[in-house]
């Protein structure tokens, strides 16, 4: 009786210790799955931003001609020709450039049909394209009387 019993706590004390070793090592292995599935989300994060970074700048040199053109061929700008210069302006990148100023220069003229006026800051909206576009189509319906 006293040998099963001695053997029986032996058998006990060694399934604890393959159970200790078994979890330590699944927590290892759980440890570093999550931390390689941290790298590569925050590298996937950084390549995606360098990749929509360069869209961005090969986009803009196409845009934003095709808007300054549009612009100046006709007479008051309609919800349609702002919504594509806001969309423009809203991708263009993080600075802007002396091009980008004669660009929206060129069509705040147009808009106005050559009334008076001085641009006194141009800065991005925080928005969306679709907000932007809702925007130009709301002040697009508004009546700028000329001042005299």
């Amino acid at each position: 009786m006293l040998l099963t019993t001695l053997a029986f706590a032996q058998g006990m004390a060694n399934v604890m210790n393959n159970l200790n070793y078994q979890i330590v090592g699944i927590m290892v292995v759980m440890l570093c799955l999550g931390g390689l599935a941290v790298i590569l989300t925050i590298s996937g994060s950084v390549a995606a931003a360098i990749q929509n970074r360069a869209k961005a700048k090969a986009a803009i040199p196409a845009a934003v001609p095709a808007a300054a053109a549009a612009a100046a061929g006709k007479q008051g700008m309609t919800p349609e020709m702002l919504a594509l210069l806001s969309a423009a302006v809203d991708s263009a990148m993080t600075e802007l450039t002396p091009e980008m100023v004669a660009v929206i220069s060129a069509a705040v003229d147009a808009g106005l049909d050559g009334m008076s006026h001085r641009i006194v800051e141009i800065k991005q909206s925080p928005g969306s394209g679709y907000a932007a576009a809702g925007r130009a189509e709301i002040f697009a319906s508004h009546r700028i009387r000329p001042s005299r």
